[in-house]
């Protein structure tokens, strides 16, 4: 071909620009900072459970609490959380490839960034969880929150309980001589049934409304 062709032929060629490909930059302090928040409120679930696990134990099954029970229950617990968050990353991911950025809409590039950042923080959350079921001063520090709270519900859903078994006992909380002799009675139930209860689970007794909860005579 002459040389006048071939110029002429390369100047008829349209070239087509390359794209470069696409970049979604995560910002580490953000996917930090919501891993942080996950982990909190991870660890407000899991006292929460642990603590509601510990109450019907004693409460409906008459269970003695047991530190290494309740440490199983709090690494299962966070077990199942991981694997929750890494089935949410799994799906962000599915999501991805179903819905994959445009160039010609933008709202299909920022719909695609969004859910790289919130794979990425899932996938974050998950790992932090799974370190932190291996990681024993975590684990007791759920056991012993969740104890505290148990404890303290406890000592209410018994007092409510022997509350109104006494009023029905009684007749009628208007009955004159119930508010005399009820101190005498929430008495014998804190130095009976609630020392049972502290000897087990190695608590003080819980506080009884009204009653001091040490058998000081000068209370008496």
């Amino acid at each position: 071909m002459p040389k006048g062709q071939r110029r002429r032929a390369r100047r008829g060629n349209k070239v087509t620009p390359r794209r470069r490909p696409l970049r979604f930059p995560i910002d580490p302090e953000f996917v930090a900072r919501a891993v942080d928040e996950g982990v909190l409120m991870a660890r407000t679930a899991l006292t929460m459970a642990a603590m509601n696990h510990i109450v019907v134990g004693a409460l409906g099954s008459g269970r003695e609490y047991e530190p290494g029970e309740v440490a199983g229950f709090v690494e299962g617990e966070l077990r199942a959380l991981t694997l929750e968050q890494t089935a949410m990353a799994a799906h962000m991911r599915r999501l991805m490839v179903e819905f994959p950025p445009s160039f010609r809409k933008s709202t299909t590039i920022s719909d695609h960034h969004l859910l790289v950042q919130r794979r990425v923080i899932y996938s974050a959350l998950a790992s932090e969880l799974e370190r932190l079921r291996a990681d024993p001063a975590f684990v007791d520090a759920a056991v012993e929150a969740s104890r505290r709270w148990a404890w303290s519900e406890l000592g209410r859903a018994i007092e409510a309980r022997l509350d109104g078994a006494l009023v029905a006992a009684s007749g009628a909380r208007s009955d004159p001589e119930y508010e005399a002799n009820r101190e005498s009675r929430m008495r014998t139930l804190v130095e009976v049934d609630l020392a049972g209860l502290a000897a087990r689970t190695g608590e003080p007794e819980p506080r009884v409304k009204g009653l001091p909860t040490e058998r000081d005579p000068a209370q008496a």
